[in-house]
């Protein structure tokens, strides 16, 4: 069987299962095959062989409603392939928008500490009348819930002079973005992970002595900037998102009856645990973005707004703290 002849048959199978049969198919083949969907698309002669069961294997299961990032293993983000398991949420678009509004943090913080800014371009003199207290040294973020580390990841990624720390509450989540940092960075130490409940509190940001101590201490500055995609999803929705069979972890999406039950903690936390004008960012949903700033005002947080996704959908509240 030739790869034209499987990807007919398997948009057939597909058809009524998947809103993109076309687009599915191809990424599995592609990933299966070992080459880019333009190869694909050039070459439809290329024989299935072996490849022919494990093929229709997989169509199988993208019919039981298995998504295709857990089948190949591989989902992009920000421009950069994770790796993705059932352990951890497949790494959504409307994310980007959080690393987009980090990074445009970064840029202005490193830009008053006389770092060059690592993304390029200038920033205009009242973009920077509001950064963290301390004025040099170098700038730690939080990421609050890593799932498979694709926030800390990229902010690294993109700004690596970022002294990046992650945590979660899922210890198979944690592998997951340990074997990420390690593929995408190229060193499994570049972030540091950390295992951790949110509610019970954030950790505290530490800061190396001088070069004649080895031993870390605790910064009196905290923070420069958290960040952070906790489950924000309504039981009932979260519950029924999975009916599916798209197998994302409830632990990572169910937010409580209002989807608030981990935001509001984590908002009283990150406001201590930050330092003096640094900032907190927390993806949050359409139905309860609007309470989520609230919640930012009521614990003290000032300059709130709220960002919206591709979909012109509430997404990300933004807080700083005086």
């Amino acid at each position: 069987m030739t790869a034209a002849e499987a990807k007919k048959q398997g948009v057939a199978l597909l058809g009524g299962f998947s809103s993109s049969p076309e687009l599915d198919v191809s990424v599995l083949l592609s990933n299966l095959l070992g080459v880019g969907r333009s190869a694909l698309a050039a070459h439809p002669e290329l024989e299935m062989g072996s490849l022919e069961t494990r093929f229709f294997e997989l169509i199988e299961r993208r019919r039981l409603g298995v998504p295709v990032a857990y089948l190949t293993g591989v989902k992009e983000f920000w421009a950069l392939p994770f790796h993705v398991t059932p352990d951890v949420l497949i790494p959504k678009p409307d994310t980007e928008i959080l690393v987009e509004r980090a990074i445009d943090l970064l840029k202005r913080f490193t830009s008053t500490r006389g770092i060059p800014a690592q993304a390029g371009g200038q920033l205009p003199a009242q973009a920077l009348d509001h950064s963290p207290a301390q004025a040099a040294g170098p700038i730690h973020v939080l990421d609050v819930c890593t799932g498979s580390g694709c926030i800390a990841i990229s902010l690294k990624h993109a700004c690596p002079r970022v002294h990046a720390t992650a945590t979660d509450i899922s210890e198979a989540a944690l592998a997951v973005a340990r074997h990420n940092a390690t593929a995408l960075l190229g060193n499994p130490e570049a972030v540091t992970f950390l295992h951790g409940d949110l509610r019970d509190g954030l950790p505290p940001c530490r800061r190396a002595q001088p070069p004649d101590s080895t031993s870390p201490v605790l910064s009196t500055e905290g923070w420069s900037l958290i960040v952070s995609n906790p489950p924000y999803v309504p039981t009932k929705q979260a519950q029924a998102l999975l009916l599916d069979g798209r197998s994302e972890p409830l632990l990572a999406l169910d937010g409580g009856t209002d989807g608030l039950d981990l935001v509001k903690p984590l908002v009283r936390h990150a406001f201590g645990a930050l330092s003096r004008g640094g900032y907190l960012l927390v993806e949050t949903g359409e139905y309860n973005a609007a309470k989520a700033a609230e919640y930012f005002k009521h614990t003290g947080f000032i300059d709130i707004l709220i960002h919206r996704d591709l979909e012109n959908q509430e997404r990300v509240v933004e807080g700083r703290k005086p």
